[in-house]
């Protein structure tokens, strides 16, 4: 099979009307931080942030777009807000901002709980898939979010190396794996576990937020988000814009 390349999936997405059907996507420039790993591709679309549920359904045909390239079997599209609204921009209220949506804001999800460290390397995607398989050896339905978008450890742990086949019946969403009798989503899953991930702070924010909602996690009794290490933007989104019900804080002695 050829290799899929940078410019075949820009060709696909030259097809794609920009916001206000004006353009297309690479024409006026949105389309950034292209990742090609074998069949899985993952991009970014600049875009106000004012807009992005707005701009839903453009994110949606740019996924549909390079889908249709032969050979692709993932898409990963990631709306980013590293673009200053232009001149005459409706303002955004801000009233809300740094607020955590209500309770239930993720369907069928009841709790979501954050395990998080202030550095790498002290356990703590042990201890998350740890905390997960001990609830569901209860008889709960738990999921796990590895949300470390830099460092995923998930598919190691579950010894999962990739998500399983994509249902169409889901429309759209990705199915994501199953562990042990959970349920594990990870960007692990979507590159090979060599690849370093070069994303700025607004495409992981937008990648995180896609995993949790554009997944068929159907009905969970708890979901834990194995958090990045360290108190980023990222983290603190990730902490802002869901509805935690708890978080374990995982460190080690030091003198």
């Amino acid at each position: 099979m050829a290799e899929i390349t940078k410019q075949q999936v820009l060709d696909a997405l030259s097809q794609v009307k920009g916001p206000d059907l004006e353009g297309d996507l690479v024409s006026r420039g949105l389309v950034t931080e292209i990742v090609i790993t074998g069949g899985n591709i993952m991009f970014g679309l600049s875009i106000d942030p004012a807009r992005a549920k707005e701009l839903e359904p453009m994110r949606q045909a740019a996924e549909r777009a390079v889908k249709e390239i032969d050979g692709v079997e993932k898409v990963m599209v990631a709306l980013t807000a590293e673009k200053k609204p232009s001149n005459g921009a409706a303002p955004q209220d801000k009233s809300d901002q740094g607020r955590a949506p209500a309770n239930g804001a993720v369907p069928g999800i009841k709790h979501l709980v954050a395990v998080a460290s202030g550095k790498g390397g002290v356990g703590k995607s042990t201890t998350a898939i740890n905390v997960a398989l001990g609830l569901a050896a209860q008889g709960l339905k738990v999921g796990v979010l590895d949300a470390d978008v830099y460092g995923p450890s998930m598919p190691r742990l579950v010894g999962r190396p990739t998500l399983p086949d994509q249902d169409p019946e889901t429309h759209g969403k990705l199915i994501p794996s199953d562990a042990y009798g959970i349920k594990v989503m990870s960007m692990g899953f979507m590159v090979e576990e060599d690849t370093p991930m070069i994303w700025r702070g607004p495409m992981v924010q937008s990648a995180l937020q896609q995993m949790l909602n554009d997944v068929d996690w159907g009905e969970l009794d708890i979901m834990i988000i194995d958090m990045p290490p360290g108190t980023g933007d990222a983290q603190l989104s990730m902490a802002q814009q869901t509805p935690l019900a708890g978080a374990v804080i995982v460190s080690t002695p030091q003198d």
